[in-house]
């Protein structure tokens, strides 16, 4: 077991506040007062001030982290620190003054969420806030509870209202104004409606009449809605979101160090089923900390809901006894490497710096969730003596229908595919050790792109079957795109697309057929099969390493080209001697002239660069005919060198029988597969002699073949002999 690394972090968390003077504004008519960032009163400006308060408390508090490269004395920083915290308490709408933009916080779905992860440093602060600030603080907290318990009405839903993160974080701001004020009028009726929260929380479909009883409450009888299926997906923001799966941890972690600070017993009720989701996200969690994220994220790569990880982890630890202390520190590496890269003590400075100014609260927002996870793992490492006691026994496989999700994670690969992901749909395949070569912006799926800002798909229909060692799925979505330049424009459907994916039990290797036909005459800015994203940024050190059929490619990823430019790469492809590619189509490598990895899919806000390797591309503009194939590929990806790669490739075959199409491959087992796909609006029958197969079994039920049929969209996966 790894020790915590408390200097590691609070070097980094000094380096950061020294530099985040800058976002500080001291209030004209109240000098008294700091804000960090914008100081606004809406959902993100005050959570925003809310978290940079307490890295400042954390780092003015802790008298253990070294102040040498802060430029204000220990005492300064604690008094800016109180103005920060008298800021936040009197722009409350108990309060007497406004926010920066006019006008007050609080009473909202969000707020209680700016309270609590802000609290730990009100604890810290506790010495030198006057009786008022005090006065001040239990008001606040009694007013939004208030509101909570009398005018908030609790919600859940899969797909709909679903609030798993936030029914949390009200419950436990509940839970704590009824432990610091058991005096409060309404102290009880507090604690109940927080019961009825966190029954809500992490709630699954079988906690509808559910029997269990959890500290003397049955779960059926707070049952309000499930907000995860019965497999613990989560489909928040309408995709399915492993972020949001450690903010809910994240929030129940602020509560169960508060109350462990207070010696005062938790109800069981606050880790309602935490540990069959603690399952699921430790399987999508790279050892290095890093998230295996298979449904994707609609926002900057590694920030917000990656930053909130590591207060979940020393929760695990405390709670369920998982030893975490090998990702706790892996991700300090990650966070030093880039903090060094911006070299001014920021987080995000050289990836997301541009937004500095097109967006001041969105940056300084996603510069303090960072440092507010950071504040919260030092303080509780510095506060309690966290000892794990086993190794985490993860998930090895899973799957979820309705997102048509599903992953397979073996000692040396991560493999998945989603169907209502973010940047729909998505496959994934990475050596496990390996974090750094994960981006899941329509990976291996084909890209198509209009005339609009926006440009995604939206699935169809699909099927996913799991069986040992991998999995097969297939289906159909259709690419569109929005958000036009032109008036009354309205959203365009571009293209049908189809696609089957399998994951083979070689442990090592992915199959994958796509084909991509316009839907109406279509105006196409770019389209691209495959589209392999290959993340060259800060974390690999901006530098990757091509060894193809068509050359050898040395890609500096910070060193990006000026225009987009491509190279023809062959039939194979390897990375980093480490993950390969073949494909019955040339490959292309497209390397951009921004970071391009963008914010909900928009334009111009990038915060990751990646190499792409295609097959089909075209990048000029034009009209496509209804029907015209935009692409149609088949390829193969497996781990390895490129003497694997190239093995790979020479066995590789891609053949059309029919109607059907169908790719084989001698795998790294010795065994040879082929994945038959039915792509036409009609079932169709596929027979092994007109492949040339002696005898194969199916692997999704593990009999024996012989002559199959395919239902439309449907996919079929074989280990034959010829």
């Amino acid at each position: 077991m790894k020790e915590f690394n408390f200097k590691g972090y609070a070097d980094l968390l000094a380096r950061w506040v020294d530099f985040s003077q800058r976002h500080l504004y001291r209030c004209p008519e109240n000098e008294d007062l700091i804000c960090y960032g914008p100081g606004f009163h809406t959902n993100w400006g005050i959570q925003t001030h809310a978290k940079a308060t307490s890295a400042f408390a954390v780092v003015a508090c802790l008298e253990e982290i070294d102040l040498s490269c802060v430029s204000i004395s220990r005492e300064e920083l604690i008094k800016t620190t109180l103005s920060m915290a008298r800021y936040m308490l009197r722009t409350h709408l108990t309060g007497d003054v406004d926010c920066t933009n006019g006008g007050k916080w609080g009473h909202s779905w969000i707020y209680a969420l700016s309270v609590e992860r802000v609290f730990h440093a009100f604890e810290l602060l506790e010495d030198y806030m006057s009786d008022e600030d005090k006065a001040r603080l239990r008001v606040m907290m009694i007013s939004e509870s208030d509101f909570l318990l009398d005018s908030y009405t609790i919600v859940a839903g899969l797909v709909e209202n679903n609030m798993l993160e936030s029914n949390i974080w009200n419950g436990a701001i509940l839970y704590r104004t009824a432990v610091l004020y058991p005096d409060a009028p309404n102290a009880e009726r507090y604690m109940e409606k927080a019961y009825q929260f966190f029954a809500n929380g992490i709630s699954a479909e079988a906690d509808e009449n559910s029997d269990e009883i959890v500290g003397g409450k049955r779960i059926g009888d707070l049952f309000v809605g499930a907000n995860m299926f019965d497999s613990y997906a989560c489909n928040h923001h309408k995709y399915l979101n492993i972020g949001y799966m450690y903010i809910c941890i994240s929030n129940i972690a602020m509560l169960h160090f508060f109350l462990k600070s207070r010696n005062v017993e938790p109800h069981p009720i606050i880790y309602h089923n935490l540990a069959s989701l603690w399952k699921l996200v430790r399987a999508t969690t790279f050892d290095d900390g890093r998230l295996f994220r298979i449904g994707g994220d609609s926002r900057a790569r590694y920030s917000y809901c990656q930053d909130y990880a590591l207060p979940s982890w020393l929760l695990i630890e405390d709670v369920l006894g998982e030893d975490c202390e090998t990702m706790v520190d892996e991700w300090l590496k990650i966070l030093k490497k880039e903090t060094d890269a911006n070299g001014d003590g920021s987080f995000l400075s050289t990836r997301f710096g541009c937004h500095e100014s097109r967006s001041p609260l969105y940056y300084t927002r996603l510069e303090s969730d960072r440092a507010n996870a950071i504040s919260m793992a030092l303080y509780w490492h510095k506060k309690y003596d966290l000892k794990p006691k086993k190794e985490a026994d993860p998930l090895t496989h899973w799957e979820d229908a309705y997102h048509g999700s599903a992953f397979s994670a073996e000692k040396n690969r991560l493999v998945s595919f989603t169907w209502r992901a973010c940047e729909l749909p998505q496959a994934l395949i990475v050596p496990r050790n390996e974090s750094s070569l994960a981006e899941w912006r329509h990976n291996l799926t084909g890209y198509i792109c209009g005339l609009g800002l926006y440009n995604n798909d939206e699935p169809e229909n699909f099927s996913v079957v799991s069986f040992e060692g991998g999995f097969l799925t297939s289906g159909r979505t259709i690419s569109f795109s929005d958000q036009f330049l032109s008036e009354g424009h309205g959203k365009e459907y571009l293209a049908k697309k189809h696609i089957a994916f399998a994951a083979l039990p070689d442990e090592s290797t992915v199959l994958c057929i796509e084909k991509a036909s316009a839907h109406i005459r279509s105006f196409i800015t770019e389209s691209a099969g495959i589209f392999w994203n290959i993340p060259n940024d800060i974390f690999n050190g901006s530098l990757r390493h091509i060894t193809s059929e068509g050359g050898d490619f040395t890609c500096k990823g910070r060193d990006n080209a000026r225009h987009n430019e491509s190279f023809a790469l062959g039939h194979y492809a390897n990375v980093d001697e480490k993950l390969g590619i073949a494909s019955a189509d040339p490959l292309t490598l497209v390397r951009r002239d921004r970071r391009q990895v963008d914010i909900k899919g928009n334009p111009g806000c990038g915060t990751l660069y990646c190499e792409e390797i295609c097959a089909q591309y075209q990048s000029e503009p034009r009209w496509v005919d209804k029907g015209s194939v935009l692409f149609d590929n088949a390829f193969a990806i497996t781990l390895g060198d490129t003497a694997a790669t190239k093995a790979m490739s020479q066995g590789l075959k891609r053949t059309e029988i029919g109607n059907l199409h169908a790719i084989s491959v001698t795998a790294q087992d010795g065994k040879t597969y082929a994945m038959i796909a039915n792509f036409t609006g009609e079932d169709q029958v596929f027979s092994l002699d007109s492949y040339g197969i002696k005898s194969a079994v199916n692997l999704a039920d593990g009999k024996a073949a012989s002559e199959i049929s395919l239902a439309p969209e449907g996919a079929v996966l074989l280990q034959y002999e010829a």
